[in-house]
């Protein structure tokens, strides 16, 4: 995993709620910040790494994780599941890969009334490998607290040693009552989607939901979604080849980054407010 700091970057609004289209690239920019460009380091982490003081503001926890009733509520990924906590994923992962879990951290930026502001450094995402299976967990900003609000699982499995296609599919939909369509050019996946009404619908060959509703129409009813694809060997139909699985939280993805906004430019009006610059005339 590419170790960075990644400093997310968000052209805000004039006023101190941003325009939803600006909201939403910026979220979509930190759940993705994986493959964003930065520099810096990472250290190895300790349980609950300590938020490092660069001068920024300390965003405050003002949101709670509420867990869904629902079968994406319920559903885990070995072990982990969407609002654990950061120790508790920590944990998890540590006994999974029988290693210490990398940390990335992010420090996020934003611009208001013409004044760029940046928060502190967070612990944004958790992932560790164990040979060919890899998870990655995003964090919560402090604004919610560190909680799990995305899981991502991807593992490919050698040919002599492979799990049976229709055993492996039984197993599926027995832990996330998913059920795998048949078999199309040698893959196959399914997604469940958490309505923000509770309802869970399936759609064979779904895909996971962005969270911006200006770039996907999905994310305005939908709160959180789980999509898994496996492929089998070419050769050999009946042995699986990788199997990847994700589920998300975008709905409280959203309510965390209007809530970023709002304190990073209260923050702003709060310095503007207390300015005593006088011009030299």
């Amino acid at each position: 995993m590419k170790r960075v700091i990644a400093c997310l970057l968000l052209s805000a609004a004039s006023t101190p709620f941003a325009q939803a289209q600006d909201m939403e690239a910026f979220r979509r920019n930190m759940v993705n910040a994986a493959n964003a460009l930065g520099q810096g380091h990472i250290t190895e982490p300790p349980a609950s790494p300590a938020t490092q003081d660069n001068g920024g503001v300390a965003l405050t926890q003002k949101l709670t994780y509420s867990r869904m009733s629902n079968a994406l509520g319920q559903a885990s990924i070995l072990g982990l599941s969407l609002g654990m906590s950061a120790p508790e994923a920590t944990n998890v992962l540590r006994q999974y890969c029988q290693t210490e879990p990398s940390v990335r951290t992010e420090t996020l930026r934003t611009s208001h009334k013409g004044v760029d502001i940046e928060s502190q450094s967070y612990p944004a995402s958790l992932a560790c490998q164990r040979e060919s299976d890899r998870i990655d967990v995003t964090l919560a900003p402090p604004v919610m607290g560190g909680v799990v609000t995305r899981i991502e699982r991807s593992v490919s499995y050698p040919p002599l040693n492979a799990p049976g296609y229709d055993a492996l599919k039984a197993e599926l939909t027995t832990h996330y009552t998913a059920h795998l369509p048949p078999l199309s050019g040698g893959s196959a996946a399914t997604a469940l989607y958490a309505l923000k009404n509770g309802n869970v619908i399936e759609k064979a060959d779904g895909a996971g939901i962005d969270p911006s509703p200006s770039s996907d129409p999905r994310a305005a009813t939908t709160q959180a979604w789980l999509r898994i694809a496996v492929s089998v060997v070419p050769q050999n139909p009946s042995a699986v080849r990788s199997l990847s699985i994700t589920t998300e939280d975008i709905g409280a993805e959203q309510a965390i980054t209007a809530e970023i906004i709002r304190q990073l430019s209260a923050a702003i009006d709060a310095k503007l407010t207390h300015a005593t610059t006088k011009p030299a005339l």
